[in-house]
């Protein structure tokens, strides 16, 4: 058995504070690295780090409730609060459009993520030009897909985030996908 679950497990069982103090101690190094990974390769600077304490915050105070039995099964479930809490930092940036994109952050974002060299330099610019233009035109379907491609959010994850039905957020995402290539056009 993986020590990360061991010390979990001891952590489930301790009562004392102390002792689950000196346990969280323990786990914490193991926990943040692959975490602050996630959130960074999500969320701009300023408001990562910020995120990266509420998501650890969050699995500490619930680890005494984490059932599961395999290292497998707790990361899933540090990814799902993970996921949660980001999704919360996304609806916190639609609601707070004083802090739009830019192009440049877009294509920055587009750059760490992707494998550029799969695209010709001809597709690069017409894929920037079109993200530009959708921006202008349609900013909703520009928030669509950079959530799913770019942030890799599920349907369900958009749909769960903006109240909508995971058929309506699929139906949408396809519209957009569309425009933008008759943007492209």
């Amino acid at each position: 058995m993986d020590d990360l679950i061991k010390l979990v497990r001891t952590y489930r069982l301790t009562v004392g504070l102390a002792e689950r103090l000196q346990l969280v101690e323990e786990i914490f190094p193991l926990i943040e690295p692959a975490m602050r990974f996630f959130v960074f390769s999500a969320v701009r600077p300023p408001a990562a780090e910020d995120v990266l304490q509420e998501i650890l915050k969050a699995i500490v105070t619930g680890m005494s409730k984490f059932r599961g039995s395999t290292n497998g099964e707790l990361w899933g479930w540090c990814y799902s609060i993970a996921r949660h809490k980001l999704n919360d930092q996304f609806r916190r940036q639609a609601n707070d459009r004083l802090q739009p994109m830019s192009p440049e952050e877009l294509s920055q974002l587009v750059e760490a993520t992707v494998d550029n060299a799969s695209l010709s330099a001809g597709d690069k610019h017409d894929l920037e030009y079109a993200m530009k233009l959708l921006k202008n035109s349609k900013p909703d379907c520009y928030e669509y897909l950079r959530k799913h491609f770019l942030f890799g959010l599920s349907y369900g994850d958009i749909a769960e985030e903006q109240e909508l039905s995971y058929g309506s957020v699929k139906m949408k995402i396809g519209r957009c996908l569309d425009e933008v290539q008759s943007l492209v056009s």
